[in-house]
């Protein structure tokens, strides 16, 4: 099982719009969908509380022998998407949208009808489905131990779907949610029968499979299923095989770009670890071409030569071209690089080491994440990035250019249209 792992520029402060979600029973921790600036060695994410720690006041005098960071070899590993085993849509299950004909895509959703999020992505889900007429979606049960009614709503919706109406009584649930979570046992029994006469079922069949548990078995087993998978609350979502990344905003616009991710791995996905295509004694400059004009940056290639050698083969690849600057702050930084403009984009691998000596303590400083994102210090609060990043290179012309880049916020959906890395060109020295 992988431990899920996503990439994202670290120093991207805003937090996307994210539906409340229902996390597992702390008695049973399982792997989260997080973000990491490296798949090996997490970095913390910076925030404007992050500077350096104040040294203390030695009136000028040396307190004692200073031993200056090391800094670590580079490295690149192939990181291919790590995949879930789940089990392939069968009869058992609930499904909506396309066809299994025609579906090109499964979007599996394990869920609680007593988690408000669930409820909150409900009409989320349909516009998606609707505007995605190739997707499938496959309801599964993932009913949380601390969600008292979770159980038994789950059987009534199965129970419903015995006589074609599971998703009549799916929206039903969620719509009455605060009717119904709040009574007892005996009394949420009630209601579910008082549901099933509203939606004009069979009511005999249905109270035996209540009172029975007819279908207590199947809900056990999926959320059985969900156990195994590991996933971390509900609801949580998987694109096929690939569950989808929290972080990125249960919203509309998270799930449509990280369906487009998916959508373009074959093209932005090289299977092994970048081959050698510097020479690290050689001196090597950059011409990023935007929309704002040309920026000219000598490259570092003798102190990161890991990181400079992934930035010129991936250049050479023309892997940047159409990039936004999806996050520019002032006296920050300027983030670009994921061609997929998703924020979570990398090339298949990962790339890390060379970052303890990076010093970005202005503007024109070029750092590197692991994930083949790159950034163009703005000013002084970039320094909260010391040390985290390598560092790849220097602006040398155009540095006008990267401080009149437009200013982007991720997930400010009042941003506007961001400056668009066209192309970069390596020239040897």
């Amino acid at each position: 099982m992988y431990r899920i792992t996503w990439l994202r520029a670290a120093m991207v402060l805003a937090v996307i719009f994210i539906v409340g979600a229902c996390g597992q029973t702390p008695a049973d921790p399982t792997a989260t969908a997080t973000v990491a600036s490296e798949p090996a060695t997490e970095e913390p994410e910076p925030t404007e509380e992050s500077e350096a720690e104040p040294q203390p006041d030695t009136g000028g005098e040396a307190s004692g022998e200073v031993t200056a960071p090391q800094q670590s070899a580079g490295s690149c590993t192939a990181q291919p998407l790590p995949k879930l085993d789940v089990r392939p849509v069968d009869e058992t299950d609930w499904t909506k949208g396309a066809s299994d004909e025609d579906a090109e895509v499964i979007l599996y959703e394990y869920s609680d009808f007593q988690c408000p999020g669930c409820g909150g992505i409900t009409p989320v889900l349909q516009q998606f489905l609707d505007e995605n007429p190739e997707v499938q979606l496959v309801y599964r049960h993932f009913p949380l131990d601390f969600h008292d009614k979770a159980f038994i709503t789950a059987e009534a919706a199965e129970a419903a779907g015995a006589q074609g109406k599971f998703w009549e009584m799916h929206d039903l649930l969620f719509e009455n949610k605060a009717e119904w979570e709040a009574l007892s046992q005996d009394e949420a029994r009630e209601k579910m029968i008082e549901y099933a006469e509203e939606l004009d079922l069979d009511m005999e069949p249905f109270e035996t499979a209540m009172e029975e548990g007819t279908y207590r078995d199947k809900i056990e087993s999926q959320f059985q299923e969900a156990q195994a998978l590991q996933l971390p609350g509900t609801p949580s979502f998987i694109f096929d095989n690939v569950l989808f990344p929290s972080d990125l905003g249960l919203s509309y616009a998270g799930m449509d770009i990280f369906k487009n991710f998916l959508d373009r791995q074959e093209e932005l996905f090289f299977d092994t670890a970048p081959e050698q295509v510097i020479d690290e004694e050689a001196s090597y400059q950059a011409t990023l071409t935007t929309s704002e004009g040309d920026i000219v940056i000598d490259l570092f290639p003798q102190t990161s030569p890991t990181h400079v050698n992934n930035f010129v083969f991936l250049s050479q690849q023309d892997w940047y071209e159409g990039s936004d600057f999806f996050f520019v702050q002032d006296e920050f930084v300027a983030v670009t690089g994921d061609p997929s403009n998703s924020t979570i984009g990398y090339p298949g691998y990962y790339c890390e080491g060379e970052m303890e000596t990076s010093i970005f303590d202005g503007a024109g400083y070029v750092g590197m994440l692991g994930n083949g994102q790159f950034f163009i210090s703005l000013g002084e609060q970039a320094t909260q990035l010391n040390g985290q990043f390598a560092m790849i290179g220097e602006v040398v012309e155009g540095m006008d250019v990267a401080q009149n880049l437009t200013r982007l916020a991720v997930g400010d959906p009042a941003s506007p249209d961001p400056d668009v890395l066209e192309s970069v060109t390596i020239t040897e020295q």
